[in-house]
């Protein structure tokens, strides 16, 4: 008899514990996965990053350069709002002065090629994600376009013949996030869903080890904030951080302002290829011809796939 109790008594406790570990096991399974390490993360990210960085040459798209001279207390107040800002405004957003260029991106032989786009009244109107549209040209515009491309590829052959740099001063400003995650250190992992995808969230900053190239890799060494990667694609989704010291390169070609704010953002334009979508700047630069006093943005968009070995296009 005393046996039988002994059974029973051993039964209880077996299911008692079940029925505590079953809840326990729920909990865990429904719990959020754990952050992915940094190092192969970054690793990963690098390595579709440059994949789509090298897939924009199969794409012809538009890109518009907006640059706003502000009053100073809003150019640097944190909560001053603007056309494309969502933030309160508790200081008058007053624009002093406006430019704009706009742009039509391809790639020539092997060379980035910027097309300039006449002025357009009615483009832009309504929200920034509608703002890039198509701009029509007339024969004679295209054509005087045209020469003066021509002009340029052929000055950039000959630099490239001598071992020299192609580039375009005057070109629009070219960021390539796959080197700027080689040169940074990154920290705080965290996840997020952004626009219905799971995105890893990074702080970063220079990191000390690493050696810059040229004037453009050395702008980094006094910018840090956050960067976001898509978890599926392992592509950039945005870039947001600020300038902790003043910046002074290329013979004063680069000039930067302590607390200059940038935000990059991406766009997936196709399974993995992720490639950008805006620029949105708050401060005091200058990168060659493009000044900020202010804000600027720049939009980009109406990615199609196109590639070509001539410069007429439709």
């Amino acid at each position: 008899m005393n046996h039988i109790r002994t059974v029973k008594w051993q039964a209880t406790l077996v299911l008692l514990s079940v029925s505590i570990v079953a809840p326990i096991a729920s909990a865990q399974s429904s719990a959020e996965p754990p952050s992915p390490e940094i190092a192969p993360l970054i690793q990963q990210t690098i390595s579709r990053q440059r994949a789509a960085e090298s897939k924009e040459q199969d794409y012809l798209f538009r890109e518009d350069v907006n640059i706003n001279k502000l009053r100073k207390e809003c150019t640097w107040a944190p909560d001053c709002g603007g056309p494309t800002s969502a933030q309160r405004v508790s200081i008058p957003y007053q624009v002093l002065a406006y430019t704009t260029r706009k742009f039509e991106i391809f790639w020539l032989d092997g060379m980035r090629v910027a097309r300039i786009l006449p002025p357009c009244d009615d483009c832009g109107k309504g929200q920034w994600q509608n703002y890039v549209q198509d701009i029509p040209v007339s024969k004679d515009e295209l054509a005087e376009e045209n020469k003066r491309i021509d002009s340029e590829i052929a000055e950039a052959k000959a630099l490239r013949a001598q071992g020299k740099d192609p580039s375009s001063p005057d070109a629009p400003p070219q960021i390539l996030f796959s080197r700027m995650l080689e040169l940074c250190a990154f920290s705080n992992p965290r996840r997020q869903i952004v626009n219905g995808r799971s995105t890893i969230l990074l702080d970063f900053a220079w990191n000390p080890s690493a050696k810059p190239v040229s004037d453009n890799e050395a702008i980094l060494q006094s910018f840090s904030g956050t960067v976001m990667i898509d978890e599926e694609d392992h592509g950039v989704q945005e870039v947001e951080g600020r300038f902790l010291t003043d910046v002074k390169l290329s013979g004063r070609n680069i000039r930067i302002r302590k607390g200059t704010r940038v935000t990059l953002t991406n766009v997936r334009v196709d399974a993995g290829i992720w490639l950008l979508s805006t620029l949105e700047a708050r401060g005091e630069a200058r990168y060659f011809s493009f000044a900020l006093d202010g804000d600027g943005h720049i939009f980009v968009g109406l990615y199609r796939k196109f590639r070509t070995s001539t410069r007429i296009l439709p």
